[in-house]
Parts: C-alpha cells; structure tokens; sequence
C-alpha cells in the first residue's frame, strides 16, 4: 500500500466519519490515532467546530450494541454481560472446582478463557467442542479437559442467565434483527482479517439493512522504505532511538513511530534506552517528574505502579501479612501517611527483621516495629486495626469496604500531592475495586486467602497506561503499531529467527482444528502470511520506513528476515558515544590519600574490646569502619540461627552448666542420667533467654534441631573437661578493663579456672573454627583475645600465674581444645610452650604480646586506616564493609594481577 494510498483510506473514513457513520477499530490506540487524525483533517479544511466523531474498539461497539439489543428485548438468557475480569473469575473458579489439583490454577485458567475466545471466534457458532470429550466419559487428554471445563463455565453462565464477551458477537447475529434500525453506517478500519465470528455477525446486521464496510484494501510495497542492521539488538534500538531524535529536533511537530518486535519482553531496557538518548537531562533531581518527549504503547501491569503496590501490600499485611522483603519496602514507600523525617527510621525496620531472622512479618509485627520509630504511624495503625473486626469471609462489596475503611485509616497515600500520573494510577485503583465489588455476579462470598489473591490477580492483569498529551516519539509493539500511520517510522527487531514468529498454538485445543481454521499463532503458514501482511503495512504506514535487524545475540549470529530482502539495504548508522560516557571523559580524575582517621587521645577509652585489636591486625581500615565509624554490613536473613545467636546460646549454657557446678569434683559425681539433666536445664535456660518473637519465629523442626545440636556440642566439650588434672571454676563472664598503650579496653573473660596444682587457666568460647596457636605470634598477630585476657588477668591478679590459654572450640564437626600450656600437667593435649622455640618462659609470652598488642592500640590511636588487609586467612571474605574502601574497584583497575 502506498502512502497516496494510505492518505485515499484515511480520506475515506474522515469522510464517513463526517457524514456521520461510527468507526470500528481493532485496539484503543488505534481508535485514538484516527480521532486526532480526524480533528487534525477537519481544523486543516478551516473548519472551528465540528461534531465529535464516533470511533469505538470493536469489544466497546458490542458492549453497545448489547445494551441496544437488552433495550429492544433481546432474549432472556443474555440479561447480564460478565465484564473481562468476572469471566476471569469465573473461570478460576471452575477450575478449582472441576478436574485435577493444578500448581498453577490462575495460569490454566488465562488459557483456558483463552481457548474459549479462540472456540467462540473461530468455531461454527455451535457447541462442537462438545465431542472433544471422550466417549467414555474420561477426560485424559487436554482437549478433553478444556471442553468439561467449558461445560462447567457455560452452566454456570446459564444459571446465571448471563453471557461473556467470547459469546456477545453470536448472541448479537441470532438478534440482528431487533438492532438493525439501531445500527448506523459502520466501517471497520485497521483489520488485519476477520474471524468467522466477526464476519458472522457482520454477514447479519447487514442481511437486515445495516450498512457495515471495510475501508482497507493490500496494496504492493513502496519504493521509500529501505533497511539496515545493527551489531547487537541494543546498538539496534539505540541506533532507531538517534535516528527519531535527529528527526525529531529537525521538525518539531513530526511523528516519528519505533515499532520493536519483542518490547514487552523488553520494556524496561527499552525505556532506560530511550531515557538515555532522547531526554538525559531527566536524569538530574528537579526535571526527573517532567514528561518524556517519547510514549511506551504497552502500559505496565497495575500491580507493579507504586502507589498501588502500597496499597495492596497493606491490605495483605492487615489480612495475612507479608515477607519480609514487601513489608520493609512497604514501610519506605513515600505513599504512607506520618512524619516524612522518619522516612529514615522506618527503613531501618529491614535490618531489625534481618538481624532477628523474621521471614513472615503480621500487622501487628510491623506496629510494633513503628513504635520505636515512628510513635504517631503506629499509632493510627493501631487505631484502625482496632476499629474493624476480624472477616473470614465476606462478600466482595463486603472486603472492598473493609479495604477503603482501613487504607483511608492508615493515611494512603500520603500526605504529599500526587501528580499526574499518580492520581491516573489512583484513580485506576478505584476502579479496579469497584469491578472487584461487581464480582459478586459470579461469587457471593469469597473467604480472606481467595479475596486477597483475586485482588492481586485483578490488579497484574489490568494493564496501566497514564494519558498525557502526544508526544512526538512513538515507542509500539508490532500489535500496537499495526494500523497506524506516521511522518517517519523504524522497525526494529526483524531478524529470521523471530520474523516471522514462531507458531504459539494454544495448547488446550486439538492442533489440527486450530491450523484447518487458520487461527493466529497456530501454524507456520498463518505466520508467514501474518507477517507478510504487517511487514507491507508497515512499508506503507510513513513517507520514509526504516527496517533494521541485529546482526547477533548472545553470541550467536543472526539474519534478516526474509520478508526484507526485497528492500535496499543502508549501511549502518553510526552511534553516539552514551552520555555517560562523555561526561566521564569530560573531567581529570583526582586522587586523595585517605589513611588516617583523627586520633584518639590518651587514655581514651575504646569501644570493641579484643575485636578492635583483632581488626587492626587483620585490616586497620576494618577496624577504623567497623568500631570508630560503626559501620555494619547489611545482614543476611539466616536459614535458622544467626552464627552470633548460636554463639550466645553456647556461652550462655556453658555459664549456667558451670555456674551450677562450680569444679571437677562436682562434675565427677554425675552419673550418667545427673549430666544430662543438667546438659538440658543449662540449654533450656540459654534457649530461654532468645526474644520470644524470635524463637516463634523458628520452624518446629529448625528450633529442635539447634537444641539438639546445643546438647550434644556441650556433652561432647564436657567429655572433653573429664580428662582435665582438677580444677575449680573461679569466674565465668567476668568483666574487666585493660590499659594498653595509650587507650584502654573493655574485655569480658568467658571462664577463669584455678588448678589444684596451683596457678590459672582462661578459656574462651568459639563457637567458629579456633586458630592455631602457630598463628597466634605472627608480626601482625591473629586471634588476639587470649593474649589480651592474659594481660588483663596478670593486671587484676597478679599473684595466680597463668599457665594455660585454651580456646574451647564448639563446633558441631568438631569440638576439641585449642591453646598453649605451660607444660603436660596444666592441661594435656595443648601446644607446650617449649614447642613453639619462641619464648623461654611465661613472662617472655606475656612480654611479646605486651609489645605486639600495645603497638596495635598505639596505631588505633594514631589514626591509622590503611586498606591492607591480611592476605591468608583473606580477611575480605568476612569483611563486609568492602562497598566502603572499595578495595575490588582497585583490584578491578589493577587488572589480572591485582590480586597477586
């Protein structure tokens, strides 16, 4: 089709449109494209006013001519019209009721509507797919399935006394002639074809005098369209996204359309492209509101639009409560009403529930979690939870009130003005409740879990598209795009493997009715034909057209579609270096040397006991991050217990087991059934003291597993104690400071024990693995908290020498003791002093960490911050702060052999 013959069609439908005749359009977006087209003709021709034209989609023009037909008497069992979303429901419902337990029945129940669209569109008109089921009343094959569930669905419909959509255009022809006097003059423009249905109904409204006509007519490619590829399907877009720019600065009013093949799968990317390219100046904080100089056909899914999300989230957290991840989203959202300084504070809440393991978080979760943060917020909530009473189950008129009463309690959405297309989105919001309250037709009562669920589905299958004035670049997809026509139009995506489209059969009806019938999607050869047919729309549909093609993706080579090859082919257009990029380019890199923090004065005292030293001789930008600046890695939301809550589990039942039997004699005289009586009363005492909302929120079998593992990591470090020369427990938990250089530290020393033969020992749990004492004496040393706790302990008591240092290692796989002694009678099994050749005696030991640990304190004190982490054992694999020295970006721009 030419673009004369382009102008002659559109010519002749202003001109119907003029004289009075209603439009039929296949889509909305065509129906507006003729709209303004026609206002635009009619103010050219001079004229100021005119009567609004008539051009409705094809579903809105049945709708209409159903409410004629209801007015003229039409027959009885067509008195209610089930609207998309309670023939949706009704069809869920159906399958939940008939046929197998299903994992996804939402998912079977959009193909099975779908298949009954394809039945009623493309059938005889009859109830043929009867015979789908099988003699014997079996239903095995998918067929079978379909047609026992349509069955279902059209008792349902009867007893209802009501139609769907996929049956209107039949219930209409079996009526034409009670609406031939009220059909007017009718043309249908922008259809690809007909389905039997269509031409069914068409064929009779005609038959009794109504005067129905198409306008399009095929017409032979023109000789402006033309075609070229692209490296990659992003250089593609890009390239269509600089070509409409160009076009688009150098005529102002112009419009300029970018068809591409897969921009629902796309969306996304394609917008952040088109941001990148047509309007980067967006980027910046006071013009990030403005309006795009481009528009997306394809809307996104309602449930997705933030306001809305916010408001669903908050019915199901009133309801049945939400994961962790959506309540803490939630509870940032600029949509709730409170104080807007303690934005901050309520997104602080995620790393409460992350810190306490909390997976599944319930209203009353989340108000007590904004007490402590936001007092009036918690309040309101407080306020509307009380005021409405629990509903099991309601109807839905019943659940949409209940919702309005407790998000208008709550504050949505917010005390801030919305703009534009936040108001669209409430707005659309409304309505989808109020076509939630009209399920009812078709559900009297629905219990809380299927209320909320329908709310979500409704809300994903309601497409969202804010209105706002045209803008000069049109971003469509091939459906969208169909039809319309442009002052200069890109169509992208057209390679062979995905032009024309592979056939998409719908899997419920027998493939060989669907491909005698030609259904769309069916069959190669419906394809080939389909794409035939758009592809010379297109070439007709803008006075310069442009196809394109990548040339590969993901790293596989790609051709055009044959359907192209009869068009000249361009070279590839140049592309602009990103934005990005240029201004990167456009500025002189500085670099700063930022090693030292301020420094601490004399006899300051510091915070992080033994783990400040531990940090600043693994990194002493760890500790400076970690213990001066508390800096925290984000927390990660464990399977069961966090490693810090099964370390306080162990230390603290260990203190209660020893605490009760105080030395070695008294832990001789249990027999057997005493120890494990006391094993399970010190670890029912620990396990007590976790937050009850903490162990609640432990699965049954989680919680009796980390007591069991508890039980049987103390019987085993018991046994262990056994072998001991005899011993008393002298302190357990002791608190304490220590002056070191020129700072001081508080330490806490899990267990001191006195020997019968004389002198001390100091055990430290672990819960982790216990370093060699090797490893203890580096020039930087490791594990440093017995060496502290020695020096602490020689401070406070100087008259009971130490003569062994153990760290208890309590790991379920391994439970032994890890340390020096002074010799084989102080504790045997540990690492002798004579073994390591380092030190000649026990002061000698204490000496060296005297010197070692007091010039660690000393470089704390002096600010040192350096990013020098211990190599082996990486101290950046347990870090967590790396985002903030940024170590990798170095790493990264030392290239291969930074990490050497």
């Amino acid at each position: 089709m030419s673009s004369d013959t382009i102008a002659g069609v559109r010519s002749a439908i202003f001109s119907a449109l003029a004289e009075g005749a209603t439009a039929i359009t296949p889509n909305r977006r065509l129906a507006r494209h003729l709209r303004r087209g026609f206002d635009r003709a009619q103010h050219a021709a001079g004229k100021r006013s005119w009567p609004t034209p008539s051009i409705l989609p094809y579903g809105a023009w049945l709708e209409a001519l159903w409410e004629q037909g209801i007015a003229a008497g039409m027959e009885a069992g067509a008195r209610l019209l089930l609207s998309p979303t309670q023939s949706a429901l009704l069809w869920r419902s159906v399958i939940s009721a008939h046929g197998p337990v299903l994992l996804d029945p939402a998912g079977a129940a959009r193909v099975a509507e779908e298949a009954w669209s394809i039945t009623c569109a493309w059938g005889a008109g009859g109830e043929s797919w009867r015979g789908w089921r099988r003699s014997d009343g079996g239903d095995a094959d998918d067929p079978g399935t379909f047609a026992a569930w349509a069955e279902a669905c059209l008792a349902e419909l009867r007893r209802a006394q009501a139609i769907d959509l996929p049956q209107l255009g039949d219930v209409l022809a079996r009526n034409a002639a009670l609406l031939a006097a009220r059909v007017p003059r009718v043309v249908l423009a922008g259809f690809i074809s007909l389905s039997p249905q269509q031409q069914r109904l068409i064929d009779a409204l005609n038959a009794t005098g109504a005067g129905i006509r198409t306008v399009d007519a095929p017409a032979p490619h023109p000789s402006n369209a033309s075609r070229t590829t692209a490296a990659t399907r992003r250089d593609e877009v890009c390239a269509a996204l600089e070509w409409a720019r160009a076009r688009a600065l150098a005529e102002p009013a112009c419009s300029v359309g970018i068809v591409i093949e897969d921009l629902a799968q796309r969306r996304e990317e394609i917008i952040a492209l088109a941001e990148d390219v047509l309007c980067p100046g967006l980027i910046l904080p006071p013009d990030a509101a403005a309006r795009r100089p481009f528009e997306v056909s394809l809307g996104t899914p309602l449930a997705m639009v933030p306001v809305v999300v916010a408001a669903l989230d908050l019915i199901a957290l009133r309801e049945v409560g939400l994961e962790r991840n959506a309540a803490a989203a939630m509870l940032r959202s600029p949509y709730l009403a409170g104080d807007e300084t303690a934005w901050g504070r309520r997104a602080g809440i995620e790393r409460q529930w992350l810190v306490g393991g909390r997976r599944h978080i319930t209203l009353d979760d989340a108000i007590a979690a904004l007490e402590r943060v936001s007092p009036d917020c918690a309040e309101r909530w407080r306020r509307a939870r009380s005021g409405g009473h629990g509903t099991r189950r309601a109807s839905p008129r019943e659940w949409v009130d209940r919702w309005r009463t407790w998000l208008e309690a709550t504050g949505w959405p917010g005390t801030r003005p919305l703009d534009s297309a936040e108001h669209q989105a409430r707005e659309a919001w409304e309505g989808l409740l109020t076509e939630f309250a009209r399920l009812g037709s078709v559900a009297s009562r629905l219990d809380r879990d299927n209320a909320i669920e329908t709310l979500r589905l409704l809300a994903r299958d309601r497409v969202f598209q804010p209105e706002g004035t045209v803008a000069s670049v049109q971003l469509l997809g091939i459906l969208e795009g169909s039809g319309l026509d442009f002052d200069a139009l890109w169509v992208a995506g057209l390679s062979a493997d995905r032009w024309p489209r592979a056939p998409s059969p719908n899997p419920l009806l027998p493939i060989h009715w669907q491909r005698e019938r030609n259904i769309p999607r069916a069959s190669a050869a419906g394809e080939l034909d389909y794409a035939r047919t758009i592809t010379a729309r297109f070439a007709a549909a803008a006075p310069v057209v442009m196809f394109s093609s990548a040339e590969s993706a993901d790293d596989h080579r790609l051709l055009p579609s044959t359907l192209l090859l009869d068009y000249p082919l361009l070279a590839s257009p140049p592309l602009s270096k990103p934005w990005a990029h240029t201004i990167a380019e456009s500025v002189s890199a500085e670099s700063v040397e930022d090693a030292r923090a301020p420094v601490v004065q004399a006899g300051s005292h510091l915070r992080g006991g033994a783990a400040i030293i531990a940090a600043q001789s693994d990194c002493p930008f760890q500790a400076v991050a970690r213990h001066r600046l508390s800096v925290k890695p984000w927390p990660v939301a464990p399977a069961g217990l966090t490693p810090e809550e099964r370390g306080g589990l162990a230390h603290g039942a260990l203190k209660a087991f020893w605490d009760a039997i105080r030395d070695k004699a008294s832990l001789s005289a249990l027999d057997r059934n005493a120890l494990a009586a006391r094993i399970d009363a010190a670890v029912g005492r620990s396990i007590a003291q976790l937050p009850l909302a903490r162990r609640q929120s432990l699965p049954a079998s989680v919680y009796g597993e980390e007591q069991g593992r508890l039980t049987a990591v103390l019987r085993k470090w018991i046994e262990l104690e056994h072998g001991r020369p005899g011993f008393a427990v002298a302190d357990t938990e002791r608190q304490t400071t220590l002056a070191l250089g020129p700072v001081r530290l508080s330490l806490r020393l899990d267990r001191i024990d006195t020997l019968e033969e004389g002198g001390g020992v100091i055990i430290d749990y672990k819960t982790g693995r216990a370093m060699p004492p090797r490893q203890w004496f580096e020039e930087r040393p490791q594990a440093p908290q017995l060496g502290l706790y020695a020096l602490a302990q020689r401070a406070a008591s100087p008259d009971l020498p130490l003569r062994a240092l153990v760290y208890a290692q309590l790991r379920a796989d391994q439970v032994e003791a890890v340390g020096i002694a002074a010799d084989a009678s102080a504790w045997p099994g540990l690492t002798e002093l004579p073994a390591l050749k380092r030190f000649p005696d026990w002061p000698a030991l204490e000496a060296w960490w005297e010197a070692r640990l007091g010039a660690l304190a000393a470089e704390i004190a002096a600010g040192c911050a350096s990013v020098s982490p211990r190599f082996y054992p990486s101290t950046c694999r347990t870090c967590g702060v790396q985002a903030l020295c940024r170590i990798e970006s170095a790493r990264v721009k030392g290239g291969d052999d930074a990490d050497d």
